[in-house]
């Protein structure tokens, strides 16, 4: 990739190797020439597919060995990113409870700068027939949740509200929003 920014040259890469069928490290680099900056991220993901199907069934297993992970089994997937520039380290774990319906998630940042503010997120999101619905929780105790519901079948407009409660700072906030596909 090649740009500017800021009416400088701006060159990227990024580059992903899957190890093994599970295993998979990467990194990502931009220079920046304004700035004569150099940013990099490391990153090595890792997928677990299920270990047993409804019925006990060890058969299934071992397509899944064969056939490596895929989006329409449950599975779970952690990551550890490397941010040079920003200096931290996250940890991230994706669980597919139901294909297309439940995810579970939750996310850890450890900030190098300041080891003792490290920030947690867990949240999940729910599919239904024509509406989704994202809740996420941060170690804070801050919770926030998006509701997107279609209005329609095929391309029909969407209408979302959203909402964030922060108890600790005594924040409450509530937003809406529709959109119409063109």
């Amino acid at each position: 990739k090649y740009g500017t920014m800021g009416g400088a040259t701006l060159f990227g890469m990024n580059y992903l190797q899957s190890i093994t069928p599970r295993l998979a490290i990467g990194g990502e680099g931009m220079y920046v020439g304004v700035s004569q900056n150099f940013m990099s991220n490391y990153t090595i993901k890792y997928t677990m597919p299920i270990t047993l199907d409804e019925k006990g069934d060890t058969e299934s297993i071992k397509k899944q060995e064969q056939n490596g992970p895929s989006l329409e089994n449950p599975s779970s997937t952690m990551c550890l990113n490397f941010n040079t520039g920003a200096g931290s380290l996250s940890m991230n774990y994706k669980r597919i409870v139901t294909p297309n319906r439940v995810t579970l998630g939750a996310e850890l940042t450890i900030p190098f700068q300041d080891l003792s503010k490290p920030t947690v997120l867990i949240g999940a999101e729910f599919r239904l027939l024509k509406s989704k619905i994202n809740v996420c929780v941060d170690g804070g105790g801050r919770i926030q949740s998006v509701v997107e519901a279609k209005l329609g079948m095929g391309q029909a407009p969407t209408i979302q509200f959203s909402g964030e409660v922060d108890h600790w700072n005594n924040v409450l906030r509530f937003g809406y929003g529709l959109n119409i596909d063109g």
